[in-house]
């Protein structure tokens, strides 16, 4: 059962991400066109998914066991992608928010804002937490019973 798990929510995790980077693309940009400002600002908002997405192929490429079947860590990537695709669709689609009739842009940009500072945090957090168990010690449980099906 831990291994369907870890399965779904490892495939889960890539989705996630990447509908998570579109969403937060897309707002960020929406952002800029009204504030008439250039491009290149929304890099630093940009730079956690870009660094997750590598250390998530890389994880792929050299078969990084202690993080592709670590439950707890793809749950985890599964929890923080989900919450910012929900922050996102709340700030496009949620009609009740004060700013989001006043200024009629259809986004409340102040209330994604407000949730810039947290989601960059929680990247961060899943980068150096994948680069951590990039470079954990094996368990010595698993080296034995590796050992007994060899033997």
């Amino acid at each position: 059962m831990k291994r369907i798990f870890n399965g779904l929510f490892y495939i889960l995790k890539f989705l996630l991400l990447v509908g998570s980077f579109g969403l937060t693309l897309f707002i960020l940009i929406r952002m800029n066109v009204r504030l008439d400002k250039d491009m290149i600002s929304i890099l630093s908002q940009l730079i956690p998914f870009l660094l997750l997405f590598v250390v998530f192929i890389i994880n792929m490429i050299f078969k990084q066991i202690g993080v592709t079947k670590n439950l707890f860590y793809n749950l985890t990537c599964c929890l923080v992608f989900a919450i910012i695709i929900f922050v996102g669709y709340r700030a496009i689609f949620d009609t009740n928010m004060v700013l989001n009739q006043k200024y009629g842009y259809g986004i409340d940009f102040n209330y994604f804002d407000n949730f810039i500072a947290y989601i960059r945090i929680m990247l961060y957090g899943l980068l150096i937490a994948n680069i951590l168990f990039m470079f954990r010690e094996k368990d010595k449980n698993v080296d034995k019973s590796k050992e007994l099906k060899k033997a």
